[in-house]
């Protein structure tokens, strides 16, 4: 080999520093200049003395000398240098210069991400897709040996693996078979075109890779390899391949894709399993990487094709030494948490011996050292409890008998040496087990708590154990379980020495803490007293025995003091106890008073907060305690002045706001409010009467017999809940209503949405409070959540359902209650439009009260132009309001006859309705015979037109008559109405001037309507009564006490 001289130890801190100068240059475009620096750097270092760029030169220089470069950060200065010269060659549009440079590049260092993409990017322009696919291939060997350097960067080898796809897809690769599957899957056999031909594979339509049997030719291809020990790129291609075919599969399809991938298999008298295990018995000869590789892409196809088999694989890989265990722990999660589809459902008796074995090794990793990983893993044991069963062989019974089993080894057993009675300690896998239960299968979490007899264990092992680990963990598991009333019950009669649980709770660092907050009267301060005097209180308290309250020696304090760890335990040791303490007050009024004698939450809670909002400590703990805490009627009697303060300053998350707004809604709530915003669907399957008989029949049964449920606590009633509504509004310049509608429009959780939906109901009650909250936008919060897609019957099946629970309608009238209080001039017209649909839903509610709110709602937007009336006339709200006018309920009445009354004022919004049903009558009246006119609503109309009824109802109907009659094709036909003498005997009997005044109206415009097209008979008939009218207007002169009844008068007489 030709020896080339080359600088072998170059400064290399001078070579960075003029690449930075090059890279200056190249910044301000200015390439010719900044490729000749970069072209100065490698001459310096490969002897050239050409001051002449030959690329072909160069390349063939680098070849020669590359091996006497040995410095790794040399090698990689250089192709960065190199990789920098062929992108200003690319500016200058010297495509195959830069090519060339790039090629160049990867002589100094393969893994060039830059030159790669390039190279790659450059093929695809000359359709040379097989070559452009290898070197995107590289890109992402590049990623891989590297992927927490590239988690976050930008990958655009991506999209450009994208756009090959996509262009294969545009041209026509049907040519000499190219898009055929057996042809491709022939050459990739055969090993032609493997990378190209193997994409082209994934653009064929799931359907011809059926009918084809690609994949099982595909999956021999991989065993045969297996079978002659040859583990390449090609095998990992097309196991790669494999896994898109399966993952891309239209459901319709997968059942049928799934078992010629499994079957295939079991044909060759080798299992998926027995394949895996001998590609890792290879590890030994082959690379580490493409056997990691192989298995990688294994492993994603078996939560696919799920079964047996599958979980198998992933037993055999998680149990594996020196494997990636994140792509296993992600495959069993998929496993668990995809749902398995009905035609491929596995019935297999020795499915329950592989996820036993799966479930023991996973509680097996859930070590105090493994903490990297742990959410992960925690991820894949909460999914096996989730799993759906009906889906296996498994039943809850050998479910929990599995898991019993499970977690037995992480149970120790010692014998009391005073009473000799067994005493149970826990391990750490058994804490994360029964978090990771109680978290997805609450019945499994129970079942369990129930066999082990945990409870009582867990409350000495809190209170006896030395480890701050140890009592953390029992006590978190103790905060789950008191959850569960029967639990509660046993939790609260555990006696240790001579105290029982709830003076075990109040310790010494409880009763100081207590005591601290109630001798700092300005907890709003952040002043740093607080601080001080907590941090002094926690170091003087015995973490040995908590409950005893014994003394530690001075050194000891001043040790326990060095460590800011002992500081947050203590702090937590507090504030859990405060959230135990507000969790048992739900269990009875008297649990409750004993909680308050010994602490008193609805004092000591919000300043505890306080303090840990102004010292930007944890808040879960405390917030947590609050949600449950505001569940007492006592609590929104309390001083509710820390919540500006809390809504404004708490550390915000997911779980705090959810917190903060549960919070608030109890203390909105009402007792009899409580399941009101509950969309149980379930208990929809009832009706009223139905759950009431329920609710009869579990009163009589025995004690014994008795569902035991959670809710023994008192919300408060209306008077308390509305006090609340009251304070909470106005505390803080309205700060709670701005951050509850701020949030509404901020936070993805649905569950958190509802709670902030029913906070502002409560809030919308209050006469007082709407226009404020109008001008906050509130109303088209509820209008969005009335309109969305699971109440609209077009677009969900159960909407009907959805739109007959309290939920709903409760929502629609805060839309009603928003709608009456706010000015229809205010109101935007998409408003208007928009709440138009959910209320006259609730005016064809059973409930008057929704009735009637709808209907003045409605009556109110009715009001703003002839738009919303065409709209509310074609939804059939005439008709809706008729309906209400056979009401008992007279305030009813008068909604429904002002609702017609807004109707009949726009212009032929349903006066041509009107005349088409009177012109119909008229022309059917035989020849010679006065007209009958008896259109119904009509009469409707002079039905209430009378003396013996409500002002306000002859008012709204007088009204509606007198709008309605403006048209002179209706007016001229009122005189052949038989009950229209009801006008004239009204005008007799009241003095009420504003009906007087639409009488008037109504009779004026009769009186000057003209009869078209009438015979004599007819025009008799209204002649007459025009004069009957006259005579009776002339009769009430006494009563026309203004200028408008007078010009009135005039008008018609």
């Amino acid at each position: 080999m030709e020896y080339i001289n080359v600088c072998k130890n170059p400064d290399l801190e001078s070579l960075e520093l003029m690449k930075a100068e090059a890279n200056s240059v190249f910044s301000k475009s200015e390439y010719q200049t900044a490729s000749k620096m970069y072209y100065n750097i490698l001459k310096s270092i490969l002897g050239i003395d050409s001051p002449d760029l030959d690329v072909e030169f160069l390349k063939n220089r680098v070849k020669k000398c590359s091996s006497q470069l040995t410095h790794p950060d040399l090698r990689k200065l250089l192709s960065t240098v190199t990789s920098n010269m062929a992108l200003c060659c690319n500016r200058m549009e010297k495509k195959q210069d830069a090519k060339t440079l790039f090629e160049t590049a990867l002589i100094f260092e393969e893994s060039n991400y830059k030159a790669n993409y390039n190279l790659a990017h450059s093929h695809l322009l000359s359709k040379d897709y097989n070559m452009s696919l290898y070197y995107i291939e590289q890109c992402q060997k590049i990623v891989k040996t590297d992927l927490s350097g590239w988690k976050n960067k930008s990958q655009p080898h991506l999209d450009l693996m994208e756009q090959v796809r996509q262009t294969l897809k545009k041209n026509d690769v049907s040519r000499e078979g190219a898009s055929d599957p057996k042809q491709l899957v022939e050459e990739v056999c055969n090993e032609k075109n493997v990378t190209l031909n193997l994409q082209r594979l994934r653009l064929v339509a799931t359907r011809s890779l059926i009918q084809s049997e690609a994949l099982p030719r595909l999956v021999e291809l991989c065993q045969s390899k297996i079978k002659e020990k040859i583990v390449d790129d090609v095998l990992v291609s097309v196991w790669s391949c494999l896994y898109h075919m399966l993952y891309k599969c239209e459901d319709e399809y997968k059942y049928e894709l799934y078992s010629q991938f499994m079957m295939n298999f079991k044909s060759k008298e080798c299992s998926l399993y027995d394949y895996v295990k001998n590609v890792l018995s290879m590890r030994v000869q082959i690379p580490e990487a493409d056997v990691a590789s192989v298995v990688k892409n294994v492993a994603k196809c078996c939560p696919l094709v799920k079964g047996v088999d599958g979980l198998s694989v992933l037993l055999l890989l998680l149990e594996a030494d020196g494997l990636d265990v994140d792509v296993v722990l992600s495959s069993i999660l998929v496993y668990f948490s995809k749902s398995t589809t009905g035609a491929s459902k596995e019935k297999d008796s020795s499915f329950n011996v592989v996820l036993s074995k799966v479930l023991q090794k996973l509680i097996s990793m859930c070590e105090e050292e493994c903490m990297e990983g742990m959410e992960q893993l925690e991820a894949c044991i909460m999914s096996i409890f989730r799993m759906e069963f009906e889906a296996y062989e498994v039943t809850q019974d050998s479910f929990s008998n599995m898991v019993n089993t499970a977690l037995e080894p992480y149970v120790t057993t010692e014998l009391d040496q005073m009473n000799g009675k067994p005493l149970l300690s826990f391990e750490n896998n058994w804490y994360v087990a029964a978090k990771c239960m109680f978290m997805a299968n609450k019945t499994i979490f129970k079942a369990h708590m129930v066999v082990t007899s945990a409870v009582q264990h867990l409350v000495r092992v809190h209170f006896t154990e030395y480890s701050e680990r140890i009592r953390r963990l029992s006590f978190e598991t103790l905060l789950n379980c008191v959850d569960f009333v029967e639990f509660r019950q046993e939790i609260l009669d555990c006696v240790h020495g001579d105290e029982c649980f709830l003076e075990m709770l109040n310790s010494p660092e409880v009763v100081r803490y207590s005591n601290d907050l109630v001798k700092n009267a300005n907890v709003n301060t952040k002043d740093k007293r607080i601080e001080d005097t907590v941090s002094g209180m926690v170091s003087d308290v015995d973490y040995g025995n908590v409950s005893g309250g014994s003394a530690q020696t001075a050194s000891e304090k001043v040790e326990v003091s060095k460590h800011s760890e002992k500081h947050d335990f203590s702090r937590w040791l507090v504030e859990s106890r405060v959230l135990m303490f507000a969790k048992v007050s739900l269990h009875s009024p008297e649990v409750k008073d004993q909680v308050l004698n010994y602490f008193d939450l609805f004092n000591l809670l919000p300043k505890m907060i306080l303090h840990n909002v102004n010292n930007g400590l944890d808040q879960e703990l405390l917030l947590q305690a609050l949600s449950f805490t505001t569940l007492h009627e006592e609590f929104k009697k309390a001083d509710l002045s820390f919540l500006p303060e809390l809504v404004t300053r708490y550390k915000k998350s997911d779980c705090s706001t959810l917190l903060v707004v549960q919070s608030i809604s109890n203390m909105l709530r009402g007792n009899k409010d409580r399941n009101s915003f509950i969309e149980d669907l379930d208990l929809a399957k009832y009706d009223a009467d139905q759950i009431k008989q329920l609710k009869m029949l579990q009163e009589k049964l025995p004690a014994q017999a008795k569902l035991t449920t959670n809710g023994n606590y008192f919300e408060g009633n209306d008077e308390s809940a509305n006090m609340a509504r009251s304070v909470i509004f106005s505390v803080g310049d309205h700060a709670v209503p701005t951050y509850l509608s701020k949030t509404y429009k901020s936070v993805a959780s649905e569950h958190t949405k509802m709670l902030l939906v029913e906070s502002l109901h409560y809030l919308a009650l209050n006469v007082n409070h709407r226009r404020y909250l109008q001008a906050l936008g509130v109303m088209r919060t509820f209008i969005n959540l009335a309109n969305s897609s699971k109440y609209q019957p077009s677009q969900n099946r159960l909407a009907a359902t959805y739109r007959s629970m309290s939920c709903y309608k409760l929502i629609v009238q805060s839309i009603a209650h928003l709608c009456i209080a706010t000015s229809p001039t205010n109101h935007t017209f998409n408003d208007a439009q928009d709440a138009i649909q959910p209320l006259m839903n609730l005016l064809s509610d059973e409930n008057e009260l929704f009735q009637y709110e709808a209907a003045l709602a409605l009556t109110n937007l009715l009001s703003i132009n002839d738009d919303i009336r065409k709209r509310v006339f074609s939804l059939g709200g005439w008709d809706k309001f008729s309906s209400l006018l056979f009401s008992d309920n007279e305030m009813l009445k008068t909604a429904a006859l002002e609702g017609w009354c807004n109707l009949c004022a726009g212009d032929d919004v349903v006066h041509g309705h009107f005349y088409l049903k009177i012109k119909t009558q008229v022309e059917s009246t035989p020849e010679g015979k006065v007209y009958e006119v008896n259109v119904h609503d009509i009469n409707i109309m002079l039905m209430f037109i009378a003396d013996n009824i409500r002002q306000n109802t002859v008012s709204a109907a007088s009204g509606a008559l007198a709008l309605l009659v403006r048209d002179s094709r209706i007016a001229q036909y009122m005189p052949f109405v038989s009950r229209f003498e009801n006008v004239l005997k009204t005008l007799d009997g009241t003095d009420d001037t504003s009906i007087i005044h639409r009488l008037l109206t109504t009779l004026s415009c009769v009186v000057n309507s003209k009869l078209r097209d009438a015979n004599e008979v007819n025009e008799a008939h209204f002649n007459s009564v025009v004069q009957n009218i006259r005579d009776t207007v002339r009769r009430n002169t006494h009563k026309y006490t203004n200028k408008t009844l007078i010009d009135l008068y005039n008008e018609i007489c």
